[in-house]
């Protein structure tokens, strides 16, 4: 098959697959969005407590979702297997793993406001974003159970019910903001606290939906995750945590870089909190579209591995690397041409709509690397390559991103002054240049060695 048909008809395979995950993810930053926009409505102050508790709650949420991502390599590869019973097996172990990681955040969550006091945030704001914090916290379990499902759904090529309960979670988000939020209906006027509990119902409304629906399809028999329930068995669990551990580790070091800087403006008041935040969720938002692609990459390379076709699995890697820079290339422009009337409808404070207008400028340059990072990844998650991804992401940005941009904002070059916010977001896109090299070479090496004799 000549080279550009055979990367058409890839990329239209992984397009078909990754579409429904693209659409599900976007619903689900439009929930962010929404929750920013609608608490920005309310006021600066209820803008910075989304803004505070989505920074910290966010990077707990793709840590633990990233350690359940495990069931997708594991499953795919028996999917491609055609082992059924292994794949129902494995999804149910995945289950159990969410159950009980979900507990983490419960015994974080009461340390939150006396942190944010010492970070030098004002204790009103910070109880404020400590009540947030307690509505998504309890939908914690619900939220990281439907993942497990999800993943187990994906996997054996069903996202049609990941996407369709997205976006009806999307609808029922919005509607109990607006009650939660302005306190419709005899209840308390929230503010911004309000859309953390409006999360928090509609992550058990979409588990339990979830559930009926893998439990009554006909699709799902085959593979059928609610017959034969057993007790976790821990050779099962540990294979999930070898896999997952370094995945969630990966997720949090990428994630708490960008969420840590709205804690790390504080200092320079609501409005650098509230341009941060409103910038960070658009960029979110065209993230979805290299996530989707990635998450459906690794699902495609798994399945391929699988079946013990690794040429084949070595041609979806690089076609989905290729895909996701198309992608990015076609979003640099709008972002660019957009960003005033973007900022506009996050918000009406005109300080705010300037600062994150700029900030979306430096959201433009770095789609081809995030693009690139993060397809690179999802193929290496196909290949059940996590640890050294997970030490890359440590390396790129801890040890230098958040170091330099730490230094260019509070003390800034020479002569010049600090650099705030700017000297954060500058940190992170030499993070995101650092790490989407390290992955392709990486990943270049595995598919190269998976493939030799």
């Amino acid at each position: 098959m000549p080279r550009l048909h055979r990367f058409l008809h890839d990329s239209r395979a992984l397009l078909r697959l990754a579409g429904p995950i693209i659409l599900s993810q976007i619903a689900y930053v439009l929930m962010g969005l929404v929750d920013t926009v609608m608490a920005g409505h309310a006021g600066a102050g209820e803008l910075a407590v989304v803004g505070l508790g989505v920074a910290l709650w966010i990077p707990v949420f793709v840590t633990l979702m990233s350690v359940i991502q495990a069931v997708s390599p594991i499953v795919a590869h028996h999917f491609g297997a055609g082992d059924h019973q292994a794949v129902a097996r494995d999804a149910r172990e995945g289950i159990w793993l969410a159950l009980w990681v979900s507990v983490v955040p419960l015994l974080l969550l009461p340390w939150t406001p006396r942190l944010l006091v010492l970070a030098g945030i004002a204790p009103a704001l910070a109880g404020r974003t400590g009540l947030f914090l307690w509505g998504i916290c309890l939908g914690m379990p619900a939220a990281l159970v439907y993942r497990a499902l999800a993943f187990y759904s994906a996997s054996i090529n069903e996202t049609r019910p990941i996407m369709v309960l997205a976006f009806l979670g999307l609808a029922i988000n919005t509607v109990l903001n607006w009650v939660l939020i302005e306190g419709h209906f005899g209840l308390p006027a929230m503010g911004g606290a309000g859309c953390g509990w409006a999360t928090g119902v509609g992550m058990w409304v979409a588990a339990l939906l979830l559930a009926l629906w893998t439990a009554h399809a006909p699709v799902y028999k085959p593979h059928y995750v609610w017959h034969g329930w057993t007790l976790p068995r821990w050779e099962a669990q540990k294979q999930l945590l070898r896999i997952g551990l370094p995945m969630g580790g990966a997720g949090l070091a990428e994630v708490a870089a960008f969420s840590s800087i709205a804690v790390l403006v504080g200092r320079f008041g609501e409005v650098q909190i509230a341009a941060h935040q409103v910038a960070l969720n658009f960029s979110a938002l065209i993230f979805m579209l290299p996530m989707g692609l990635s998450s459906a990459l690794a699902i495609r390379v798994g399945q391929a591995l699988g079946a013990q076709d690794l040429r084949r699995a070595r041609q979806l890697a690089w076609t989905g690397i290729g895909l996701g820079l198309l992608i990015a290339a076609a979003a640099i422009g709008p972002i660019i041409g957009l960003r005033h009337q973007v900022a506009a409808v996050y918000s009406t404070d005109l300080a705010v709509r300037a600062l994150a207008a700029n900030l979306l400028l430096f959201a433009a340059f770095w789609q081809l690397f995030d693009a690139t990072q993060v397809c690179a990844m999802g193929a290496l998650r196909g290949y059940k390559v996590t640890l050294m991804p997970m030490v890359l992401m440590v390396v790129a940005f801890w040890l230098i991103g958040i170091p330099v941009g730490t230094w260019l904002g509070y003390v800034g070059l020479p002569g010049a002054g600090p650099m705030q916010v700017y000297g954060f977001w500058v940190g992170l896109v030499i993070g995101l240049v650092l790490v989407s090299l390290g992955l392709v070479l990486a990943l270049r090496k595995v598919a190269r060695d998976s493939a030799a004799p």
